[in-house]
């Protein structure tokens, strides 16, 4: 069930899906096990949840990023993976902040005292921090963290 004040899920998460509104873990699973196709980080890019630095260093080397592009590629499991945890995490923080990406841009990018002073988006690499990020956006919807 929805949390009352949450807004329907869109945005960048519809990439991994096709454009479908909902996909059930299980087949999200399966997609990033086969790989994300590398042009979703175009997409990413140009929408602005990341930018191309950014890509570079928490998904994968600019160079392989140029050789999968070349070569027709998918990214691996392991990128696709990352990058799903970038998605996701944007989309939750877009629920907390109301939709304002401004917001949400700042906050992803910025040292958080509920981290310990890390930038939470730096913690996407694992999933673990992922998760801690995650955390921290339920507090603060629910009124634990200004």
């Amino acid at each position: 069930m929805a949390h009352p004040r949450r807004k329907p899920r869109t945005g960048a998460a519809k990439w991994l899906r096709g454009g479908r509104e909902t996909w059930s873990e299980l087949e999200i699973t399966r997609l990033v096990a086969a790989g994300i196709p590398t042009s979703v980080l175009g997409d990413v890019v140009e929408q602005g949840l990341l930018t191309r630095d950014e890509v570079t260093r928490l998904i994968l080397p600019r160079r392989t990023l140029a050789h999968r592009k070349r070569r027709g590629e998918q990214l691996s499991p392991d990128e696709s993976d990352r990058l799903a945890r970038v998605l996701r995490l944007h989309e939750v923080a877009l629920q907390t902040f109301d939709g304002d990406t401004e917001k949400v841009s700042a906050w992803l990018r910025a040292p958080n005292r509920a981290l310990s002073g890390e930038v939470p988006l730096d913690l996407v690499v694992t999933s673990g921090g992922a998760r801690l990020v995650e955390e921290v956006l339920l507090r603060i919807e629910h009124g634990v963290y200004s």
